[in-house]
């Protein structure tokens, strides 16, 4: 396939950790020292964050001379990801998370006004890719078909403990790339089924206008909480291509109830829920009143970090509009 991309070209052309030191724009001997001199305990800080539904999410968070290499890393990919895309069909884009000029939003839009909007979540998302799994992407991929050498050295800045660590700024991007496989596969059998599929990081969303969801994707159970379960082909490709899906984050959503997708309500048009725009304006009138945000649970004060409630306001502020909350 011709090279669209002058930062693939570059990226193509190194050979050994010196010259991928020089596509990256840091020293050689820096890189060097990081990945094989600094221990490994020193890597890496870990410490958990809670989850919105509850329980916590482990985070490693590189050392900052690793994270510079690591956004060195990730920025290139970004840039050639974007290059690559900008000359396939919009339509053919199927993964809406850590890109520029796409979000929850623009993922949201593909769901709009459907009969059933189907979810299901990847188990693990960047622990399952592990050190293998990304040096062969890198080596074996048609568009960059690496050196095994740069390829190996790719996948020692971006792993940590044989996976991708959650904190480092080059796992969303290496997450994507390797992922996109699936997407491929995943499509295939969405639009074989006559829905549409998309994905924004581990959540996958089906959605169809057919009278019937088709039993190949999804199919009602007694066994599951949830009443829904992933079908036999949905369940077999992404097994295929190296994930698993989570059980306990299956749902189906009809139109005659509220329809959600990546946090955005998808029934007519999207929008996000009344209580959603409550909780971010009890945030502010806080922040405004009393210097600091926070929510009041069971007469408790808790204190919410500023950047969580910029999130939750710019989560708004992308919409088309806010009239109507939806309920």
């Amino acid at each position: 396939m011709e090279t669209v991309s002058l930062s693939l070209q570059n990226l193509k052309r190194a050979k050994d950790l010196s010259s991928l030191a020089e596509v990256l724009g840091v020293q050689p001997t820096t890189l060097s020292f990081l990945l094989y001199k600094l221990p490994t305990e020193h890597r890496y800080r870990r410490f958990t964050i809670p989850k919105a539904n509850g329980g916590v999410r482990e985070i490693c968070a590189p050392e900052p001379r690793l994270k510079f290499v690591q956004s060195q890393l990730s920025n290139l990919l970004l840039e050639i990801e974007q290059q690559l895309e900008s000359v396939r069909k919009r339509e053919c884009i199927l993964a809406h998370g850590f890109k520029k000029n796409l979000s929850i939003v623009s993922n949201a839009k593909n769901h709009r006004n459907r009969r059933f909007v189907f979810n299901v979540d990847l188990k693990d998302f960047f622990p399952s890719i592990n050190f293998g799994r990304v040096r062969g992407f890198f080596i074996k991929n048609r568009d960059f078909q690496l050196e095994p050498s740069v390829a190996t050295v790719i996948a020692q800045i971006a792993c940590h403990e044989n996976m991708l660590p959650q904190g480092s700024p080059s796992s969303p991007i290496i997450a994507n790339f390797v992922a996109n496989i699936l997407d491929i596969h995943l499509n295939r059998l969405a639009r074989k089924h006559h829905c549409t599929y998309t994905r924004y990081a581990d959540d996958l969303t089906f959605s169809t206008n057919k009278k019937a969801f088709p039993t190949a994707i999804a199919r009602l159970t007694t066994s599951s909480f949830n009443g829904w379960e992933a079908g036999d082909e949905l369940a077999s490709r992404v097994s295929r291509a190296g994930f698993s899906l989570n059980p306990t984050k299956t749902r189906m959503q009809y139109k005659d109830s509220r329809q959600q997708t990546t946090g955005i309500i998808v029934n007519t048009k999207i929008n996000v829920s009344v209580d959603y725009a409550k909780l971010t304006r009890s945030m502010c009138h806080h922040l405004f009143m009393d210097g600091v945000p926070y929510l009041i649970e069971n007469d408790v004060i808790k204190p919410i970090k500023r950047p969580r409630l910029r999130g939750m306001l710019g989560h708004m502020v992308i919409l088309p509009a806010n009239k109507g909350l939806q309920k």
